[in-house]
């Protein structure tokens, strides 16, 4: 029966070979794809090839000990290739507690900004622990941690949250001296602590300071996904690599060679089978992390896994996956916020620590009237002055601030515009992470507005001492004048009669005047109530100005937009402000001088406002009073109260619109009102 056994082995041999020709092809083509475990598979199927120079000879002495070599030497391979992976999940693991950590110190950090800022606010009150607990308890309330305690630089307690059974504090320690802050997580309980000292905040020594203990709920997504992750890698850690390396250990009663090439061959194949299933869900798993890792976190590994171990680790890496893919959501969600928030806040520039633009948002290119806001992205704000001279004075401050190297600071400044002066509040601060600044945020707030209306309400406050310290002593100064000229007019002759008669009536006009001027004043800060009526703004131009088409040395010219929409105004008041500006333009130049004046009115839907521009080109406001144009008795003309431009802001503000002035070259002056429009639908 020898050559039956000699024949099964060269057919079975035959097809093994067969087999593992297709094997070999479809790994190198696997090779030439880079799919993961092909060369680990070159490099254990280029050992099989030895076992057969010397198979009869050194069947029994080294057979069994070479396999087992192989099988060594394929599961130190294995176990380098999985550290290298448990490497990996464990530096995630790591990295996700060091995201988490810095999530509750950043947020430490603010809580104990907010309390030492309202404490220094309240330090001096009588009340000051009670007003820290009341405040301290509001947070807590507010939900900004679960439990606070604040204590001063003796480790006396100010002020402390109501306790309760969830949120238990650790019997920490005071701080030492170069101990900002300590963090602890109590893992039974899923609270996390944080310890804090302003030093923290200030990164200096102080001899006044102030302690924080915050306690937080860990955020059960951020513990279920730490969880998942420490499992994967305990679970990924426990897998071993076990390879059957039992072999038919008895019957050989034929050709050794043959028996031997089969069980090499029938080994090989089964080497390659073995390789492939645990290599696919390998190079799955490598494919669907490559693809999380650009970007795309739908991605998932489908798990039809015959091992058990196989489908439990495909399992935990496709809810890792969702996991990552839910918090990744959560980060977009905060980065839309905070580009909301920086869309329509105040004017924001963001530079890197190379002092170039990284961010500048739609409100300063509107506020500062520049365009193409993302041409600046990457470069110096000195090619912004470049462009736009007058805005040389903020970044030339600016500039200043920086290379000071303040970490934080704040400064006013003024510019005029093309169409307007403005006044600008500027603040900016250093991105700072232990001690490396990382770039600096400068924001910018228009204060003009508010900077006019408090010298509006000064003025008006003057007014009203003017009225009555002024005006009443006017009345008897008059009546006795007046006594006096009917006494001795009768009476007196000659020159005493001349000079009665001549002081008394100086005393009378001077009453008069004065009279009339504190009259005019109590009128601009007394304005009345306007009625409003929804009219056409084109044609209460045309009707308002229709008394100076006749002077012969002023040309009106109009821009009306024909889509302007009716809006709600108080006529008689219209009228005066554009009767009054149209007079200020032809007061401003000689009598014998020509005056050009455009009346422009435009619709933004885009903006909601409709804005009406009057312009010149006589000599313009002076430089000197050009911010001060809307103030009481800020003029440059010989005659007049000077209360002309202040009432026209007055009417203008009674009519919820914007006002402002400013000079246009070669020469002249703009004055631009612009109005909220309210749809009449919503009348």
């Amino acid at each position: 029966w020898w050559w039956v056994l000699a024949s099964y082995n060269v057919i079975m041999s035959c097809v093994a070979i067969y087999y593992i020709v297709c094997a070999i092809s479809k790994l190198k083509k696997d090779n030439e794809n880079g799919v993961v475990g092909t060369q680990f598979t070159w490099s254990f199927v280029k050992i099989i090839p030895f076992l057969v120079i010397v198979p009869v000879l050194s069947f029994y002495l080294f057979s069994f000990q070479t396999i087992q070599d192989n099988v060594e030497r394929s599961k130190h391979t294995y176990n380098n290739f999985n550290k290298v992976f448990l490497d990996q999940v464990d530096g995630l693991y790591k990295g996700v507690e060091v995201v988490r950590n810095d999530r509750y110190t950043d947020h430490t950090q603010m809580l104990l900004q907010q309390i030492d800022d309202y404490s220094k606010y309240k330090k001096d009150d009588q009340d000051y622990k009670n007003i820290m607990q009341i405040f301290v308890q509001g947070l807590v309330d507010d939900r900004w941690a679960c439990y606070i305690e604040l204590t001063n630089k003796e480790d006396e307690i100010i002020a402390k949250s109501k306790e309760n059974q969830v949120c238990i504090v650790e019997d920490n320690q005071p701080l030492a001296d170069i101990q900002p802050f300590v963090l602890f997580e109590d893992e039974k309980t899923n609270l996390f602590q944080v310890q804090m000292s302003t030093r923290y905040l200030t990164r200096r020594p102080t001899i006044e300071y102030m302690n924080i203990i915050a306690v937080y709920a860990t955020d059960p997504n951020l513990l279920r996904f730490l969880g998942q992750v420490k499992g994967f890698y305990n679970f990924a850690n426990a897998i071993k690599f076990d390879v059957n390396t039992s072999l038919t250990q008895k019957s050989f009663l034929l050709d050794f060679s043959s028996t031997v090439l089969l069980t090499i061959l029938s080994v090989l194949l089964i080497v390659f089978r073995m390789i492939d299933q645990l290599m696919r869900p390998m190079h799955n798993l490598s494919v669907a992390s490559k693809e999380i890792a650009r970007g795309n976190y739908d991605v998932l590994v489908h798990n039809q896994e015959e091992s058990e171990d196989m489908r439990q680790l495909i399992g935990q890496f496709n809810e890792m996956a969702k996991q990552i893919k839910a918090s990744r959501q959560g980060l977009d969600t905060h980065n839309l916020y905070l580009e909301t928030i920086l869309k329509y806040s105040y004017g924001v520039i963001g530079l890197d620590k190379d002092k170039k633009i990284q961010l500048i948002n739609p409100v300063i290119v509107e506020m500062l009237a520049m365009d193409g806001k993302d041409s600046f992205v990457g470069k110096f704000c000195s090619e912004i002055v470049d462009k736009y001279a007058y805005l040389k004075p903020l970044f030339s401050m600016t500039s200043g601030k920086l290379k000071q190297d303040f970490g934080e600071w704040s400064e006013e400044v003024e510019i005029s515009l093309p169409n307007r002066h403005l006044l600008l509040s500027c603040q900016g601060a250093a991105l700072e992470v232990e001690g490396e600044t990382l770039g600096h945020v400068i924001i910018v707030k228009d204060i003009s507005q508010l900077h006019r209306a408090q010298k509006k309400a000064a003025w008006g406050e003057v007014a009203m001492r003017m009225a009555h310290e002024i005006k009443n002593p006017l009345t008897p100064i008059l009546l006795s004048a007046q006594r006096l000229r009917n006494i001795f007019l009768e009476t007196l002759k000659g020159k005493d009669l001349e000079i009665i008669d001549k002081t008394t009536n100086v005393i009378i006009d001077q009453v008069k005047s004065m009279d009339a001027m504190v009259s005019a004043f109590a009128d601009y800060a007394n304005m009345p109530q306007i009625e409003r009526k929804l009219v056409d703004l084109n044609v209460l131009v045309n009707q308002s100005v229709d008394l100076y088409d006749a002077q012969d040395n002023i040309t009106i010219e109009f821009d009306l937009a024909s889509d302007v929409p009716r809006l709600l105004l108080d006529t008689n008041n219209i009228s005066r402000v554009l009767i009054n500006l149209v007079k200020n333009a032809a007061e401003s130049v000689e009598q014998k001088r020509d005056l050009n004046v455009k009346i422009t009115t435009q619709y933004l839907p885009s903006q909601g406002i409709v804005r009406l521009t009057v312009q010149d080109d006589g000599d313009g406001f002076d430089a000197a009073i050009i911010d001060r144009v809307f103030e009481p008795y800020v003029t440059t003309k010989l005659k007049g109260s000077g209360l002309g431009m202040a009432i026209v802001n007055n009417i203008i503000e009674q009519h919820d619109g914007r006002i402002s002035a400013g000079n246009i070259e070669p020469h002249g002056a703009i004055i631009t009102i612009e109005f909220d429009y309210i749809d009449n639908n919503k009348e």
